[in-house]
């Protein structure tokens, strides 16, 4: 059986387990998280405040060994190292849970990994099946890796069997740190036979993990550990099976502040009516997203994006950022993808991150760990979030919810928040009248142009232009006439400023560096011509021509497999640039096909009407691309990717580095839904302006939207992009083209034509 989607497209099946890079899942909860590969493998961690504690760690960390004791033979069920011929070897990446199944030698292993909704650990459920016509005796082998050997000092180490625990403890327990999660165990609902605790004794001095001496000999050490930075933590389960038995094991692997919190963890929580209930409530609640926006199309590549694996990334995204870190600016454009699923916590989310907020206005760039270097496009993601959420609910009293701020205890609105943001942008400007640049905008590899104050951003004067419009409109909407009158004086005076300094003969600048050098222009060697400014160009209402504008993107920038983000890219660092120039060729920053400013692209195409184009765009980035598939670029063919290195990377040119951790999942959920599907919240409702594909004749969008759900079905006879639409609501015809609000609980049928008779604005 070949790769493929399963469950009505839920769960992807990995039947090649070699692709050409590994293939990852992320499992969560808000507070611990684990990245795995297609095996089972990788980290595990939790975050507490700015701090981060590691439990399993990169490669090879959840193993186990079968060795059968009859004739000493040994595989890893859920590894194959060897990639011997085994019957059968797949894994499931599932809504909340990843599965490895395997046959070997007659036995069947199956083990499910999940993290529960809540506690710093993993839970894993092992089934081992005898298929053969007798008695199976054998050993089977659990083996978990330790962050807690990279923490300072091995001296601090130590690695136990715990007779209260009935499984392994190991312990960091240095002097000067009063709490922490320095506790990591191992435990099973079946007592082991023996354990082990140093990697130096399970592998061998000379041996290595694919044949560790340990499971050659068929027996762990059960000795302790100490001053020892290579802990881990393994159970040996000793098994026999009858013909056709199987037998369920569950295991919890985690972290803890003390024995006894791991202790109270095994009491309440190992055993198979918790394992099983847990599995189900959060599998429900990732699929409870079906129901509250779903899409029908003729593409089902889109349908299925759409509908399930963009959701799960936006899931992802809106508690753990880019999971290397949280972040503000992440954070807050997830939340905005995330509104239509689930409002309420889209609010408790944005709260959360206005408390990494400045006084001055501008925004932490990212916690756990902190980043101090000095970004300055946060407040542009407060304002963009905060106005989409009250369109989107149309609570106003949200605005007056307090909050204090990063680097002060004084609690203000949120509405004052945002007025703190909006006064950071619009009183740094430099003297072109354009946006500092500061540390770095949405390009935060552009990092090193404005770091002495006086370097100006072209993308963030367009962002805060946007942002100035999004902020006037709300302020008129809670009768803040005269205050909107001032934004918008000084939005326009920002456009003045861009059009008489930011444009060079067809194109906009990228910027000026703090030594007044132009950055994305004819005039330099390398890097002559960005995307991002001139699709926010167009967003911002920028633009004179936007369409020449844009023939001019594809022009310079198109690939098979998308858009560049600057061309020619850099092949001499420059510091007056910032790292982005130190990159290889065709690398992140400097000229990938960075589908997060793909998706701006497709949002500019859309506001034009060229749905078309738009279509073909979102078709280039997913991996299913035929000049660019899966199996070519590397993408997990259930995850949107963040990049395709780009044309000028001469040896890997079109793959993808690392999937899953972008804001491109989130921009590209709401480019379908919104922009070309074009249903868009709005205060007075929802409003309905299609750009589609010439193909799409007759597309469907099912919306929850103020307690009511809107089934409106797109009739497109002609094969038009956009155009004159007629919108009836419950076969009554509506004089605009905005559905109001219902919120009476039910399904209301809503019927969208193009190109009828009568204008619609």
């Amino acid at each position: 059986m070949s790769n493929t989607f399963l469950k009505a497209g839920t769960e992807f099946l990995i039947s090649d387990m070699f692709p050409k890079r590994e293939w990852y899942n992320y499992l969560w909860n808000e507070k611990f998280i684990a990245k795995i590969n297609q095996f089972g493998g990788g980290p595990s961690w939790n975050c507490s405040g700015d701090s981060r504690f590691e439990a399993s760690t990169y490669g090879d960390s959840r193993l186990f060994f079968i060795r059968n004791k009859e004739n000493g033979k040994y595989w890893s069920p859920n590894r194959n190292f060897e990639r011997k011929q085994f019957e059968k070897f797949s894994a499931k990446v599932g809504q909340g849970y990843h599965n490895v199944t395997s046959v070997n030698q007659g036995i069947r292993f199956s083990w499910t990994m999940f993290i529960p909704q809540k506690g710093d650990h993993e839970c894993w459920i092992v089934n081992l099946k005898n298929e053969t016509n007798k008695v199976s005796n054998f050993s089977f082998f659990s083996y978990v890796t330790s962050g807690l050997n990279s923490l300072p000092q091995t001296p601090y180490n130590c690695g136990k069997f715990n007779k209260e625990l009935d499984g392994v403890v190991l312990n960091h327990h240095a002097w000067n740190v009063i709490n922490g999660t320095y506790f990591q165990y191992l435990v099973s609902d079946i007592k082991p036979d023996a354990y082990e605790t140093s990697d130096r004794r399970f592998k061998g001095v000379y041996g290595s993990i694919n044949n560790p001496d340990a499971v050659k000999i068929g027996n762990l050490a059960s000795e302790d550990t100490t001053f020892d930075g290579e802990m881990i933590a393994a159970l040996q389960l000793d098994i026999s099976l009858q013909p056709g038995e199987e037998k369920r094991i569950n295991f919890i692997s985690g972290l803890a502040c003390s024995l006894e919190e791991a202790v109270n963890v095994r009491r309440e929580r190992l055993s198979t009516k918790f394992f099983d209930n847990e599995l189900e409530k959060i599998n429900n609640n990732a699929l409870s997203f079906a129901h509250t926006l779903s899409i029908d199309t003729p593409d089902e590549d889109i349908n299925l994006m759409t509908n399930v694996w963009l959701k799960r990334q936006i899931d992802l995204g809106k508690t753990w950022a880019r999971a290397y870190a949280r972040g503000f600016r992440d954070i807050m454009q997830d939340i905005t993808a995330f509104l239509p699923l689930q409002p309420a916590i889209a609010a408790e989310k944005i709260i959360y991150c206005l408390r990494y907020q400045f006084y001055n206005g501008n925004t932490v760039r990212h916690w756990e760990p902190l980043e101090p270097h000095p970004y300055v496009d946060g407040p542009v993601w407060l304002i963009y979030t905060v106005t989409q959420y009250l369109k989107e609910t149309g609570n106003f009293a949200f605005l007056e919810t307090f909050v204090p701020y990063y680097d002060s205890q004084k609690n203000e609105s949120i509405i004052d928040h945002c007025r703190k943001g909006m006064d950071f942008l619009l009183s740094n400007l430099g003297k072109h009248g354009l946006c500092l640049w500061g540390g770095g905008d949405w390009n935060d590899s552009i990092n090193g142009a404005g770091l002495k104050g006086v370097g100006e951003s072209v993308w963030l004067t367009e962002a805060t232009i946007l942002a100035t419009k999004n902020f006037e409109e709300m302020l008129r909407k809670i009768g803040e006439n005269i205050e909107a009158d001032q934004i918008k004086a000084t939005g326009d005076n920002l456009i003045k400023a861009m059009r008489k300094h930011a444009w060079e003969k067809d194109h906009f600048l990228c910027g000026f560096t703090d030594w007044d050098e132009k950055v994305g222009s004819y005039e330099n060697d390398e890097g002559k011509f960005f995307l991002n400014m001139q699709t926010w160009a167009v967003l911002s209402d920028v633009a004179d021509e936007p369409e020449k504008l844009m023939n001019l993107v594809e022009q310079n920038l198109k690939c098979p497999w998308g858009y560049v983000l600057s061309k020619p890219s850099y092949t001499k660092g420059d510091d007056h640039i910032g790292r982005a120039s130190f990159f290889e060729p065709g690398c992140y920053e400097n000229g990938s096909v960075y589908n997060h400013g793909g998706t701006f692209k497709i949002a500019a195409d859309c506001k034009l009407g060229r749905g078309q184009l738009a279509y073909e765009t979102v078709k280039m980035m997913l991996p299913t691309n035929p000049e660019n598939p899966a199996e070519k670029s590397g993408s997990e063919p259930y995850a949107i990717t963040n990049m395709y290195l780009g044309p000028e990377s001469v040896l890997r040119a079109g793959e993808s580095l690392m999937g899953w951790i972008t804001g491109t999942a989130g921009w590209l959920f709401r480019c379908i839904t919104e922009n070309m599907l074009g249903v868009q919240a709005h205060y007075d409702g929802l409003v309905i302006q299609p750009c589609l594909p010439k193909h799409w004749t007759d597309v469907n969008i099912t919306r929850n939207f103020r307690g009511s759900s809107y089934k409106i079905n797109i009739l497109n006879p002609l094969g038009l992009q956009t155009g004159k639409i007629s919108v009836t609501l419950d076969d009554v015809l509506l004089e605009e083209n905005i559905i109001p609000p219902i919120s009476d609980g039910k399904t209301h049928k809503v019927i969208v034509k193009l190109n009828a008779f009568r204008v619609i604005i």
